[in-house]
């Protein structure tokens, strides 16, 4: 019997958890038809046939638990299994019925629970869910393969004077992907995929990061900041330069305080990551957590979560106080590998405290590190010209 095979009710389905992360499959042994449910991350309960055609496996949507009853998933998957049986592709059946799907629901029935809800992080899947409402309004309700690619272009280059290039470079991506996905499943029919040929623009790597005469004023509004859990998350970030999406879920049992280092085992790379803790941050630490029975070590009791979750506001009003422009909360991370860079510090040790994956994340920090540059050509120049006017004896 297949690993997680249960007999199908529609109370058990219901009651079936939901993963931390991925999916996981089920299989009906109430029938001998491969009706199985397939449960993502994101709660949706799907049942689906899973047959072999032809000597290869072969998964069919069928529809949502809930949408359709157990009894009539059960019937289809029994009519896929006869289709099959007499050398008819039953996934076939699917793709002809859905050859006319709207952009939208492509989006919401396929893309979302096939391919997101399984292979992206959640925050990923927010960020496409935003670019979807808010960027790719005009497609919603447009089938899927009447959009052309002149208009896709159209939208690229229109997002790109309203936003900005990396924003423009962002909706393609999603929409390119979403059209991959839509020739794995069947839905292309023989189309290309029309946001292929379409070249993102350029885009130049931000370089913001606290100036030295910014440092004083930054420190003293800093200090004489009220929320001590939003002054507590500015110095972590500060001093550890490690992303805000980290900091802010950061959980006690993630600092080691006999090792001196803090353990990240979920970052944007999928690599967990240890940070070492500097003076500052370790004595930061310690004395936040003499003071605190909380889980988090930015707990919060106004959010769904238990910690920490958008100091925007907070930062806004900071920087008001201390009269700077321009810096965003990601440029404290950027500040940190600026000033590893300006105090001589080499770019794989610049990459490894950030946590940098690749080495292109890195090179930003070369075009800030000329002081130590400067400093060992000029003691080059000064030694040329002090041997050069020395008298020729």
């Amino acid at each position: 019997m297949a690993k997680n095979a249960f007999n199908f009710t529609e109370r058990g389905l219901e009651a079936l958890p939901i993963p931390a992360s991925g999916q996981v499959a089920y299989y009906d042994s109430g029938t001998k038809d491969g009706l199985c449910v397939i449960v993502t991350y994101g709660g949706t309960k799907t049942y689906y046939s899973y047959l072999k055609f032809q000597g290869t496996a072969l998964r069919t949507k069928i529809g949502r638990v809930g949408d359709i009853k157990l009894i009539d998933a059960r019937a289809e998957a029994h009519t896929m299994r006869e289709m099959a049986t007499k050398g008819k592709d039953p996934s076939q059946k699917r793709r002809e019925a859905l050859h006319d799907i709207s952009f939208k629901d492509f989006y919401e029935k396929v893309y979302k629970p096939e391919y997101s809800f399984v292979h992206k992080k959640p925050r990923s899947v927010a960020n496409d869910d935003s670019i979807f409402t808010h960027r790719l309004g005009d497609f919603h309700h447009r089938k899927l393969l009447s959009i052309k690619s002149t208009e896709i272009e159209k939208l690229h280059n229109k997002t790109k004077q309203t936003h900005s290039s990396y924003t423009a470079n962002r909706v393609l991506s999603l929409i390119k992907h979403m059209y991959v996905i839509a020739a794995k499943y069947g839905y292309m029919n023989g189309h290309e995929n029309p946001a292929v040929g379409i070249r993102k623009f350029p885009e130049k790597s931000r370089d913001r990061f606290l100036q030295s005469d910014e440092f004083p004023k930054f420190f003293a509004a800093l200090n004489n900041e009220q929320n001590d859990v939003f002054k507590a998350y500015v110095w972590i970030s500060l001093f550890s330069g490690q992303r805000r999406s980290n900091v802010l879920t950061m959980r006690w049992s993630q600092v080691d305080f006999e090792n001196n280092y803090m353990y990240f085992p979920d970052t944007k790379n999928d690599e967990p990551h240890r940070v070492p803790m500097v003076k500052q941050l370790r004595e930061l630490l310690l004395k936040i957590n003499q003071n605190t029975n909380f889980e988090w070590v930015l707990p919060s009791n106004k959010s769904k979560s238990g910690h920490l979750e958008d100091p925007k506001k907070p930062w806004r009003e900071l920087l008001a106080r201390a009269g700077i422009a321009d810096f965003r909360l990601h440029d404290m991370r950027r500040t940190n590998g600026s000033m590893q860079a300006i105090t001589g510090a080499s770019l794989p040790i610049i990459g490894k405290s950030l946590g940098h994956k690749s080495t292109s994340a890195t090179m930003v920090y070369a075009r800030v590190s000329l002081d130590p540059v400067l400093e060992a050509m000029q003691k080059a120049a000064d030694r040329m010209v002090e041997l050069g006017e020395k008298s020729v004896k």
